[in-house]
């Protein structure tokens, strides 16, 4: 959940907290809640962004964080199985996206079963992003 001010998404004239979400089946895409009190939440009733990438393309699990810039970056789940990476696009309005790209992260692992639930943040000492994400790599326990 973040908060910003999205008003090119609906119609406001006030700060709103954002929260990315997906409905089954996944293949439908990227949606948004806000919330004025991060108690109450309103679904946009829209899908923002289908998924293109990933042996299913499926959006799961989808994570975003706004940027220094103010570019707001997002990555999910793209596949159940099969998949050593997950999905990442880009926007500067949530509006108008990106090319979706497939970031391999797990390829040089052979038996990786999966990439689930990415998790974007931007470290502000550090200057800069970091993702974590979980992978079942069978008989290896951590």
């Amino acid at each position: 959940m973040i908060g910003l001010a999205f008003c090119g998404l609906t119609s406001c004239s006030k700060q709103a907290y954002l929260f990315t979400s997906f409905h089954e089946p996944a293949t439908e895409g990227l949606r948004f809640l806000y919330s004025y009190d991060a108690y109450h939440w309103t679904d946009l009733n829209k899908t923002f962004l289908k998924p293109a990438v990933g042996t299913q393309k499926v959006m799961r699990d989808p994570s975003i964080v706004q940027g220094p810039d103010g570019t707001f970056h997002l990555v999910w789940t793209c596949s159940w199985k099969g998949d050593k990476g997950f999905g990442y696009a880009s926007s500067k309005d949530l509006i108008t996206w990106s090319e979706q790209k497939f970031l391999p992260v797990m390829e040089n692992e052979p038996k990786t079963v999966n990439v689930w639930a990415p998790e974007i943040f931007y470290d502000d000492e550090k200057k800069e992003f970091v993702i974590i994400w979980a992978s079942t790599i069978p008989f290896r326990f951590a």
